[in-house]
């Protein structure tokens, strides 16, 4: 149950105000956004702020600013910039506040495809029930999960490996944005020539991707090359991340082969892609997010 002090409270609040982003007639629906965008115009009626921020919400911490952008960036991480946030320091939760906000654009973006290949048949079959389609259906799934749950806990100011200094903040600083990048462009393939379409949800993939882009690898927060390998089947299982998520579930995620420095990994497969797809099939169909809180959405399925 949703209380005052749950860390989504602020971020249920941010998605009613904002509404069913594939309603065409909400002024901060993906509708709305992409001509703003096409016009440099400012979202929502006169230019007002998509949110106003309640005077507690000043006074809160990281974690719940963390959902709130989320929120806000699975309509636009441009859109997110508008909206002022309180100032967490330099530190690492602040670096996992903005990197880990990016789980947002990925849940919208894996939404999008998710409803676009329930409205295709090939081959005789529903789109999503072709099988090298829903290998990457499920590895966008466990990347998202897999950064969420680095990028949360060092919002929390928790580091994982304590052991090993600096492999957590090197994880989600060098790791993270790549691995959101990766099942972005993986999505964008899966959407074919619809990608290319200027028109409805179509075109706000190409938005989401287009901007996470610029957000994840902006001047000043651009990743370095990693000085040192990530030690990330350490990470995935030490008792706080595996409290958050199953290591198996992690290790099937594509983004895992960015700590070893491949270019390219196996899609889950057997129990763990059948276990994957079951939870993004029950989250798509109840409105839910695709992260680890699983929020109430506003979203038409």
């Amino acid at each position: 149950m949703t209380t005052a002090t749950d860390p989504t409270t602020l971020a249920d609040a941010v998605e009613r105000h904002l509404g069913d982003p594939y309603d065409d007639t909400n002024p901060f629906g993906f509708r709305a956004i992409l001509t703003a965008s096409e016009t440099g115009q400012p979202v929502g009626a006169d230019g007002a702020l998509p949110f106003p921020v309640p005077p507690a919400a000043a006074q809160s911490g990281p974690e719940p600013w963390l959902h709130a952008l989320r929120a806000l960036y699975r309509r636009s991480p441009r859109l997110a910039r508008t909206v002022p946030t309180p100032s967490f320091g330099a530190g690492l939760p602040t670096a996992a506040l903005h990197i880990g906000a990016g789980v947002g654009a990925l849940d919208s973006a894996l939404r999008i495809t998710v409803r676009h290949l329930r409205t295709r048949w090939l081959y005789g079959a529903a789109a999503g029930e072709i099988p090298r389609l829903r290998e990457v259906l499920c590895g966008a799934l466990a990347d998202l999960l897999l950064c969420d749950a680095l990028t949360t806990l060092a919002v929390r100011g928790t580091d994982a490996l304590p052991t090993r200094q600096g492999a957590h903040q090197r994880a989600v600083c060098h790791l993270v944005p790549r691995a959101l990048q990766g099942a972005l462009d993986r999505l964008s393939v899966v959407m074919g020539s619809r990608f290319y379409i200027r028109v409805g949800e179509h075109a706000a993939f190409q938005l989401l991707l287009g901007e996470t882009q610029r957000e994840l690898f902006a001047p000043g927060r651009q990743p370095h090359p990693d000085p040192a390998p990530v030690p990330l089947a350490d990470l995935i299982t030490a008792p706080a991340v595996s409290a958050l998520l199953d290591p198996a579930i992690a290790q099937a995620a594509p983004g895992h082969a960015r700590a070893s420095g491949r270019r390219r990994a196996p899609e889950p497969s057997g129990p763990v892609q059948e276990r994957l797809y079951a939870e993004l099939t029950r989250r798509y169909d109840t409105a839910r997010s695709f992260d680890l809180a699983e929020r109430p959405l506003p979203d038409r399925p």
